[in-house]
């Protein structure tokens, strides 16, 4: 008869096996699209729900089993200082918290990293029987199916779900392609391997699927349709984790005969006609993938700007040989740097690192040490990265150099383990053996160009469990000891068991109570994260939602959301970050001081939570450079404080520099807002505010060549607004150039038709260039779009004059006068072509009629236009006021005092004739009419 306890404990064994097996399928097959963080979270908390289930099951089974006992390994040690090392370096990490729980969307901190190693465990000590060793076999295959077929429908266009990032590479139920593949990567062997052992000759009844050849193939079926999801991923570095893992798999599986021949050679030739059948396509091709990273060659003549900066001294980082053969939009490229990077990070931080998952806070910082953006480059290509794509590299950076070696020790001694109990094992179990350490080197290859995520690594250390299982297992087979022999020998071991004392069984109870009350707060926390998650997606939503509809209610519902989920998860500073983005743009629309308040707070509990949170900086610089232009408060040099401690974390923020930049606008240091906008500019070469900012500054320096280069590239990226053509014309028509200008000017017409300002900048143009006939036009349609402003008419009279076609000159000219008789300039005009109509009466008496309306006008040129017409009709007396009358008013008049002369000379008053020439060649020595009338002065006083 089974007592209670021994039942208890045989329920709670098959719990966590069913737990592991439900695990290895759900952790990469479960997603949450109610989350903002969809794959990540969701995968790292059912991570820790099967971590914290298993270890509540595993302390009551310990609890009620008196006889357990745990299975000694060999790589205890190295695992144990692995451990070791990962909690030291994340006691004195630069953010412990982060350590902890890993950064936002990665998740790889302290306690993710204790769930596998806890796996592992669990792996080694329950994975005991061959049954349960193919059981989590085929787990682990089905799961890579399944996610194959979802993946291959993503590739059909057949999905029931719509992802912003969708396109020809597919992710499945992974969100990324890369993680995707590596679990791909990892599984095929396993499942070939699977495959593989079908065709070897019986060994007794433990040897499953044998027997039935439609299981047999099912593998190879799997591995076929794994293999096609794999080249759908089209992911370099899993490609080269495919030729470093499985083809030394399959290349020893043949040198060594481990299997049949014609399977074998079914298997590898329809790999081949797949490979071979992807990459003849371009969209999945891995050639075409490598290709696309190589540099071409770009003529730098075309970056005279850049050659600029270096007169400038503008900080430009040299570029190692290597970076100049890849393409800077390229993934090989930025690959170069984050390594770059990373060594001086290590630098900083030799022996325990930065703290695991906190590269976020300190990369770009650092990254700006090694590189600096080029304007050739196009801008700033680079993703924000937040792990390093190499696994040593990344090891060493969060946990120093001793995190790396204990790291280096665990693989070691996992590998000679693994190699020393080979040759021990069946052909079946060498094979089984091939196979997970054929996905184990995938893993360990992928990641030096690449990372793990939560179902990657998870995978991993149960593959490396299950090796070690495989070992156990083999051995326990060879003493003699099959299933049925380990069954009896407990038995026998169940009778012979000691029942411990009471008080013995009380402490178990006391410390498993304990356990499992400690295991429900986690819980309870776990819980509380992924909610707040949820509450943060529900109200992200809301507020996008809002924005369509222009509801302000709708967007204190998603504030009221997104606080409760600050609430819940008070260390993410995500959630922070979009509250206070929402409160400065609440803040912006009403003017209401309550809002930026509320921004303050929130940006200031960011920076407790990370002190170097750049975005936390960034906010602060809004709000107080808010409060200085909304609601004149003396903080525009706390804006500029914290926008440079923003881009001393960040610099390659293009809108940091450019709100930096425009506040040194402000403040009149135009040298420093040029560096600030040219910076911003650099980074993000097509946002065009940038762009005409840099011309606008260059323009009141003076320097239009570099002025007429931005407002070019301007125009080039938007083609579509008139008002950069605008821009360029009036450049063209500083630098002389009437002809491009007039050209910018209709462009700029031609896409705003009702653009006054442009048909006004085309009318000063067209009057630069002297082109009369484009001047008239454009006139005339300033007149039918304005016919109140007598400008327009006075200019057409001028022109009209110009092409000596007075009578259409003087009827504009009358219009200008009609609307604006005060203006002595159109009644001068007016007058002027009277006098060209030989109109002398006419305008002599608008003359006098303006003189008598307005005698304060002192404008010279309608008394000496009257003095001309007195001259011409020999009336000296008035003549001579007229003139005297401009003297008084300009004493150097040249055409008062030649007029004066003349008249003089006609009076035969030769001594004030000869004066008032003389006075002109003064004031004009090259005058002929004063020197050719005192000539005659000379020859009449000698008679």
């Amino acid at each position: 008869m089974i007592t209670i306890p021994k039942s208890i404990s045989n329920y709670c064994e098959k719990a966590i096996i069913g737990l592991l097996l439900a695990a290895v399928v759900i952790i990469p097959l479960f997603f949450d699209i109610r989350l903002y963080s969809v794959f990540d979270l969701s995968k790292v908390a059912v991570l820790y729900f099967f971590s914290i289930a298993t270890l509540v099951i595993w302390t009551i089974l310990l609890t009620v089993k008196h006889d357990f006992s745990f299975s000694h390994v060999s790589i205890n040690t190295p695992i144990l200082a692995y451990i070791a090392i990962f909690i030291i370096a994340t006691t004195v990490s630069i953010n412990p918290v982060m350590s902890l729980f890993g950064t936002y969307k990665r998740f790889e901190g302290l306690a993710a990293t204790l769930c596998y190693i806890f796996l592992f465990y669990v792996t080694i000590h329950f994975i005991t029987t061959r049954t349960r060793l193919y059981m989590l076999l085929i787990s682990m295959a089905v799961c890579a199916l399944i996610s194959s077929i979802y993946g291959i429908f993503q590739r059909c266009g057949v999905d029931y779900f719509t992802w912003s990032s969708s396109g020809p590479r597919v992710f499945s139920t992974f969100g990324n392609p890369v993680f995707f593949a590596a679990q791909l990567v990892m599984v095929l062997p396993v499942v070939v391997s699977l495959f593989f052992i079908g065709f070897k000759e019986k060994e007794g009844k433990d040897g499953i699927f044998i027997n039935n050849r439609y299981a047999i193939w099912s593998f190879y079926v799997v591995s076929v349709i794994i293999y096609i999801a794999f080249w759908l991923t089209n992911t370099r570095a899993c490609f080269v984790a495919l030729l470093g893992g499985i083809v030394p798999f399959l290349f020893f599986i043949f040198i060594k005969r481990s299997t049949e021949r014609y399977p074998f050679l079914i298997l590898v030739v329809s790999f081949f006609i797949i490979g071979i059948f992807f990459n003849v396509k371009p969209e999945t091709s891995f050639i075409k993938h490598f290709a696309a990273d190589v540099q071409n060659e770009k003529d730098s003549s075309d970056f005279f700007i850049d050659k600029e900066a270096e007169e400038k001294s503008i900080s430009r980082k040299p570029r190692p040989w290597i970076a100049g053969k890849f393409s800077v939009t390229g993934s090989s490229f930025s690959r170069i740097f984050q390594y770059l990077a990373a060594v001086e990070i290590i630098k900083d931080y030799p022996a325990l690192g930065i703290g695991p998952d906190t590269i976020g806070i300190v990369f770009q910082k650092n990254l700006a040490k090694v590189f600096s953006v080029l304007e050739e480059d196009n801008g700033f290509q680079f993703p924000r990265q937040d792990r390093i794509h190499n696994d040593i590299l990344d090891t060493a950076v969060t946990r120093g150099i001793l995190g790396l070696g204990t790291y280096v020790w665990l693989l070691t001694a996992f590998g000679v383990y693994v190699g020393r109990n080979y040759r021990r094992l069946n052909n079946r179990d060498k094979i089984l053996i091939l196979g997970l350490s054929s996905g184990i080197v995938c893993y360990l290859i992928q990641n030096q160009f690449s990372f793990g995520n939560t179902p990657i690594v998870t995978l991993f250390w149960v593959m490396m469990g299950l090796c070690i299982s495989i070992i156990k297992i083999n051995t326990a087979e060879g003493n003699g000891a099959g299933e049925e022999a380990q069954l009896k020998q407990k038995k026998i071991l169940q009778k012979k068991e000691n029942v411990p004392s009471p008080g013995k069984i009380c402490f178990k109870w006391i410390c498993c109570v304990s356990i499992l009350a400690m295991l429900g707060f986690i819980t309870l926390f776990v819980l509380r994260i992924y909610k707040a998650d949820m509450n943060f997606e529900y109200g992200r939503r809301i507020l996008n939602y809002s924005e369509r509809e222009n509801s302000a209610l709708m967007v204190d519902k998603g504030l009221f959301f997104i606080n409760r989920a600050v609430l819940l998860n008070p260390y993410e500073t995500t959630y922070r970050d979009e509250l206070c983005k929402v409160y400065l743009q609440k803040a912006s629309n009403t003017n209401d001081e309550k809002w930026i308040q509320k921004a303050f707070v929130h940006a200031g509990n960011s920076l407790k939570v990370i002190p170097e949170h750049f975005v936390g900086f960034f906010h602060f610089g809004m709000i107080y450079q808010m409060l200085a232009e909304k609601f004149n408060r003396p903080t525009i040099d706390q804006a500029i404080d914290f926008y440079s401690k923003a881009i001393e974390m960040d610099p390659f923020q293009a809108q940091f520099h450019g709100n930096l930049g425009f506040l040194y606008l402000n403040k009149g240091n135009t040298d420093r807002a040029l560096e600030e906008f040219y910076q911003a500019y650099l980074i993000r070469p097509a946002t065009v505010t940038y762009l005409e900012r840099l011309t606008n500054i260059y323009l009141q320096k003076g320097e239009m060549e570099k002025a007429l280069y931005f407002a070019e590239k301007a125009v080039e990226i938007n083609p579509a607004e008139p008002v950069y053509y605008n821009n360029l014309g009036a450049i063209f028509l500083k630098k002389g150039m009437p002809d491009k200008a007039i050209e910018s000017f209709k462009k700029a017409l031609e896409l705003s038709q009702n653009g006054q300002v442009y048909l006004e900048n085309l009318t000063n143009a067209c009057l630069s260039a002297g082109k009369y006939e484009e001047l008239l036009d454009c006139y005339k349609k300033l007149i039918e779009r304005n016919p109140s402003v007598a400008d327009y008419y006075n200019n057409v009279g001028v022109i009209y004059k110009k092409k000596q076609q007075y009578d259409e000159a003087v009827r504009y000219s009358q219009k200008a006068v009609s609307l604006a008789p005060e203006n002595p300039i159109y009644t001068h005009n007016l007058a002027g072509e009277y006098v060209d109509l030989q109109q002398h009466d006419r305008a002599e008496t608008l003359l006098r009629e303006f003189n008598m309306a307005y005698p304060e006008h002192g404008y010279v040129n309608i008394y000496l236009l009257l003095a001309d017409i007195y001259l011409k009709n020999f009336d000296w007396e008035n003549a001579v006021h007229e003139c005297q009358r401009v003297i008084q008013i300009d004493k150097k008049s040249i055409d008062a005092h030649r007029i004066l002369g003349v008249v003089y000379y006609n009076r035969e008053q030769y001594d004030l004739a000869k004066e008032a020439l003389e006075n002109t060649l003064t004031l004009a020595p090259d005058d002929k009419v004063a020197r050719e009338l005192l000539e005659k002065i000379e020859e009449k006083t000698r008679e």
